[in-house]
């Protein structure tokens, strides 16, 4: 599909988008007010996805091909059983985790991205890579400083924020696509 049929194509369902934005928005506002209970829907979605993904892996070990494929594919389906398993049987523990993992994610890769930036130092535009690697580890920082006391509801806002902003972006994009700009 050429370019100019995807803008078509969008141009063409504009109001969806905008639908599709709305609907962000309104969930990351209802996120944002009930952040420990998008807390552990997060926890109990992914609970869910790694229990699904581990029935798919351990089936599909089956038709590998050998045994050396079946083996670790049987293991890492066993693995996502297990840890899902738990994930929904203890999900405050689960929501711990997660938020734990999530402030480690964050620190190492804000860490990641400043070095990434100043490798990328005399490219146009690199501080935007820095700003957002600095971005990335106060908020793994913060994240850490608050825990475990902000594990009930840092997932639940984070979520909730990505929603918006996500949602506000559909709903200007669709505006665009809708009516765009005369090529200059």
């Amino acid at each position: 599909m050429s370019g100019t049929s995807i803008a078509e194509g969008l141009r063409q369902n504009w109001w969806w988008l905008l639908v599709m934005g709305i609907v962000y928005v309104i969930a990351g506002f209802v996120a944002i007010g009930h952040p420990i209970i998008a807390s552990y829907t997060v926890e109990l979605v992914i609970g869910v996805i790694l229990l699904v993904g581990g029935v798919i892996s351990i089936i599909g070990s089956f038709f590998s091909g050998n045994w050396k494929s079946l083996l670790l594919i049987l293991i890492s389906g066993i693995l996502y059983l297990i840890v899902g398993y738990l994930l929904l049987q203890n999900p405050l523990q689960g929501v711990v985790t997660l938020t734990l993992l999530l402030a480690a994610f964050l620190f190492v890769e804000g860490i990641f991205k400043i070095i990434h930036a100043f490798q990328m130092n005399p490219t146009p535009n690199w501080g935007w890579l820095l700003i957002s690697g600095i971005a990335s580890l106060i908020l793994g920082v913060l994240i850490y400083a608050g825990f475990p006391s902000s594990s009930t509801y840092i997932l639940g806002l984070l979520v909730g924020i990505y929603f918006l902003v996500n949602g506000f972006s559909m709903i200007m994009f669709s505006f665009a696509v809708k009516d765009p700009a005369p090529a200059g």
